[in-house]
């Protein structure tokens, strides 16, 4: 007699767990697809990032030429 609601009880449990394994393999695949655009955007930044050294070399080199000129100009 207690055996039916116990087994129907573990049925909806089962159930419950089946959602919640459907629900997070969907946030799995929702967080890779945010890990893919985020190694584009990485390897754009590394570009950026060699640039960006380039830019600020130059710049100093510039105004240090620039100071020494004006500093050793006679």
């Amino acid at each position: 007699m207690h055996a039916h609601p116990l087994e129907a009880r573990m049925a909806h449990l089962e159930g419950g767990f089946a959602q919640i394994n459907e629900r997070l393999n969907s946030i799995d695949r929702r967080l890779e697809g945010f890990d893919r655009r985020f190694e584009g955007i990485d390897r754009r930044l590394e570009g950026f990032d060699r640039r960006f050294n380039w830019v600020i070399a130059l710049m100093v080199g510039t105004w240090s030429t620039t100071i020494l000129t004006i500093v050793f100009h006679h």
